[in-house]
């Protein structure tokens, strides 16, 4: 997906690995190449991953950094034009992400410079001084707008994948850059999961929220449930405050007992998510919540020693190399239907579609266990 032509990379690619070369470029994808690359680079010194993740890092900020008001385009044309302005709160999370790894891994200053300053730019424009949190998005200087990229039909003005993702970025950034006002935000995001997102009855988080928190739906992500339960303890762990662990660890310990109650098939799988008033489950797998559920139930059985939490990692690798990798054309499928058969009308990569969960959960893997 290398771009020669227009630089970066290309928007998109099918499911039979070939590249869509007008598709428009993302935030999200962008910023996560940044952040997969550097993550590899480190784990294994190969130079072609440096060279992808310079690529990707010069990119992002040569086209999609706004100069003039600070912060990050969501869309461009494939030749690198700005087709939409307004500053996705989700995609910057995903910007300082990507730009913070790429600091600490290469010990870039201007990359931590610019982290720095998103973050400053989202907790001035962004965070709701009333209620906490952050709302979804703005236009290109920063007044608040609302809607919601995430599902575009839907308008909520706070969603639980935006702030996981920032208490995400924000820890990845704390690593580099461990300030006393930094620190509190993380700490501040954590607990604001725990408390206002986290419904601590079933363990399950909220999907999406009005300003004041009050729930909008009663969907379930289970997903994004697994997925929480161990970024939660990483970031409880790089705060490295007892109480803070101690507090987390529980929580982390019950998300994944309910993600694994509510949330696994009888083939192993992780579902997406669970519509209760209709009584049913996303009618798809996708490739990104089997990955979450390797990490997430290999944490919660490093936290436990529970058998019943490695098998269900296991049984979730299982299901990915069955089903997920693509043996034939290589790289990973992205949806399956309800029967595993692969759904080759949908992407290997574009807006959101990428290898950053995949990546991450291989390197999760080498990490804890290598």
């Amino acid at each position: 997906m290398v771009d020669y032509e227009n630089g970066g990379f290309y928007g998109a690619v099918d499911s039979s690995n070939t590249v869509i070369p007008n598709a428009k470029k993302f935030i999200v994808m962008n910023a996560r190449l940044v952040w997969t690359f550097s993550a590899a680079y480190e784990a294994t010194c190969a130079e072609e991953y440096k060279t992808l993740a310079t690529r990707a890092y010069e990119y992002l900020v040569k086209h999609f950094y706004d100069r003039e008001n600070g912060g990050f385009f969501t869309w461009l044309a494939h030749d690198g034009t700005p087709t939409d302005t307004n500053k996705f709160t989700y995609g910057n999370a995903f910007a300082i992400y990507g730009l913070a790894e790429y600091a600490r891994v290469f010990s870039c200053d201007a990359a931590k410079k610019l982290a720095i300053e998103t973050v400053q730019h989202l907790d001035e424009k962004m965070w709701d001084v009333t209620n906490g949190g952050y709302l979804e998005a703005a236009l290109h200087d920063w007044q608040y707008i609302i809607t919601n990229y995430l599902t575009p039909n839907t308008r909520v003005e706070k969603t639980m994948n935006t702030h996981l993702h920032m208490v995400e970025a924000y820890t990845n950034l704390l690593r580099i850059h461990d300030t006393p006002k930094l620190r509190s935000r993380v700490r501040e995001l954590t607990y604001t999961i725990c408390n206002k997102i986290l419904n601590r009855d079933n363990w399950h988080m909220y999907l999406f929220q009005a300003r004041d928190w009050t729930p909008t739906t009663p969907d379930l992500t289970v997903g994004h449930d697994i997925e929480a339960s161990w970024l939660l303890y990483e970031t409880a762990e790089v705060l490295g405050e007892p109480e803070t662990l101690g507090f987390i660890r529980t929580v982390s310990v019950n998300m994944a007992r309910a993600a694994l109650d509510d949330g696994v098939a009888e083939n192993g799988a992780m579902y997406t998510e669970y519509h209760p008033l209709e009584r049913r489950y996303t009618p798809v797998f996708s490739w990104w919540e089997q990955n979450e559920a390797v990490v997430g139930f290999l944490n919660a059985f490093q936290l436990t020693g529970e058998e019943k939490f490695l098998h269900a990692a296991e049984n979730a690798l299982a299901f990915i190399e069955k089903y997920f990798i693509d043996h034939k054309f290589g790289g990973w499928l992205s949806y399956l239907n309800p029967d595993c058969t692969p759904q080759h009308h949908r992407n290997k990569g574009d807006g959101y579609t990428c290898p950053y969960h995949n990546a991450r959960m291989s390197l999760e893997i080498l990490r804890r266990f290598g």
